[in-house]
């Protein structure tokens, strides 16, 4: 450590971290900053009696750290940049700290063998299309609510398989996303003068959505970039890109540059139904789409991938349900599948239909049985599997116990996956069962934050190598 004392710099960094906390909560009060508008917090909120954080814990789209509640609901800049600065506080404290010799040993919570239950026979379709993965290409779609964006769990289950059935590349993505800061694996860049419409969002025209629940409107000059993100080894490279998109003008000519190399075109298709342009460069690492002309087309989004192995496409929909992937229409699924013929769908939803105390799951249960069975039909030949809630802790007093919502929510799930005959895996139990988020929020590193509801990266790490692991015994059983 050339000579450095570094005994002292836990304490030093950490009465930093509660300084400057402790300061913009008189500093930044009800006050405006380039626009950034701050509000006041409270770091000593968690060691006041007998408050409650229930009320604030019901929709996903809020995180916490250090008692600072950011929602990303909104893709406001004062979010987003307040968002990047508390992560970026985050990040500076977690590598300080990894640079200790005699830093504790993690100690993670007991967790569970939490096998797959309902029809778990159709799983088949998936398990029996893996041992092809030398010489084909295995997809599989993770849709969930946020706790999936940024590549959150999808990155870290699909390095997984990678390892195993090869692959390479991310898969698909978006062409534009308000994930960017902290995606996993791909660095996304765009012009500010895209138009988007989605299925959870604003879509005042009733344009037709893409796999991803949305669809993306170029102006004059407007242009995307993607990058990899050295993170992971198989999604470091990539030699194929596709890109997904309707309603092209005709004669509409892109223009696009791997790794900043010379600009080449290509020429749209132009028809109603979805269609797919593929370019090819091996062994690339970014690549830039130039749009010269206004509305040139409906895009969907790209997939950057080999030509086998395993690609588990990361489809995200903030602040949602599930309930909403009712609206992406019967011949889109269809479409996308003929391009992509999926072997597994994942559904991970929950913490966005709680509501208070409010335990009457009705009507998402007869919804999100209408969702499956037609998505059932738009994929005939692949498995399906439905991922129950995780835990959720509130205050009671001076301790965090289970939502009690959460316990009856994970029977409903239970009861929509017996109704659509697909199969189930209990992440509840998983994770260690009733107050086992507190178990998480308390671990050393933590694998969820302070407001009881989201896993951290770690976290999100830890959810995938148990799916992952189950996955596999499962296989393992029926051979």
């Amino acid at each position: 450590m050339d000579g450095k004392n570094f005994n002292n710099r836990p304490s030093i960094i950490v009465g930093l971290a509660i300084l400057f906390l402790y300061g913009i909560s008189f500093l930044l009060s009800d006050i405006s900053i380039f626009g950034i508008k701050f509000k006041q917090v409270d770091i000593f909120e968690n060691l006041r009696p007998n408050q409650s954080i229930e009320e604030n814990q019901n929709k996903d789209s809020v995180i916490s750290f250090n008692n600072h509640n950011i929602n990303l609901s909104s893709a406001s800049a004062s979010n987003l940049e307040y968002s990047k600065l508390i992560k970026n506080l985050s990040n500076f404290i977690e590598n300080e700290y990894d640079q200790f010799e005699n830093k504790p040993v993690a100690q993670y919570p007991t967790l569970s063998n939490s096998p797959l239950e309902g029809n778990v026979e159709q799983l088949r379709i998936f398990f029996n299309a893996l041992d092809s993965s030398k010489t084909s290409q295995i997809r599989v779609a993770h849709y969930g609510d946020s706790s999936l964006e940024g590549d959150l769990i999808t990155a870290y289950l699909r390095n997984k398989f990678q390892q195993k059935f090869g692959g390479k590349g991310v898969g698909f993505l978006p062409i534009t996303s308000e994930d960017i800061n902290f995606r996993e694996t791909t660095k996304i860049s765009f012009s500010d003068d895209w138009t988007t419409a989605s299925i959870s969002g604003s879509n005042p025209d009733d344009l037709k959505v893409g796999i991803g629940g949305k669809v993306f409107l170029n102006s004059k000059n407007s242009w995307v970039k993607f990058e990899t993100i050295p993170k992971f080894r198989s999604t470091r490279n990539f030699d194929i890109a596709r890109l997904f998109y309707s309603n092209a003008k005709s004669n509409s000519l892109l223009k696009y540059s791997f790794d900043k190399s010379s600009e080449k075109s290509i020429s749209l298709l132009s028809d109603e139904s979805i269609k797919e342009s593929t370019i090819k460069k091996s062994n690339s690492s970014s690549l830039e789409i130039f749009f010269p002309n206004e509305k040139m087309g409906h895009f969907y989004g790209i997939s950057l991938e080999g030509k086998t192995g395993v690609y588990i496409d990361n489809l995200p929909l903030r602040g949602n349900s599930g309930m909403d992937l009712g609206k992406i229409s019967n011949q889109t699924l269809k479409e996308f599948n003929s391009f992509f013929n999926y072997k597994l769908v994942i559904l991970e939803f929950g913490l966005n239909i709680l509501s208070g105390r409010n335990t009457n799951f009705s009507k998402y249960e007869t919804e999100m049985i209408k969702v499956i069975n037609e998505y059932k039909k738009s994929f005939p030949q692949t498995s399906f599997l439905l991922i129950g809630v995780h835990d959720k802790c509130i205050k009671k007093k001076m301790n965090f116990i289970t939502d009690p919502a959460i316990i009856k929510l994970v029977q409903t799930q239970k009861r929509i996956a017996k109704k659509t005959d697909i199969a189930f895996w209990n992440l509840f139990e998983a994770m260690g069962g009733e107050n086992s988020m507190a178990n998480w929020v308390n671990a050393n590193p933590p694998l969820a934050y302070s407001d009881y509801t989201h896993f951290t990266s770690i976290g999100t790490k830890e959810e995938a190598e148990m799916l992952f692991e189950t996955l596999m015994d499962t296989k393992n059983s029926y051979e």
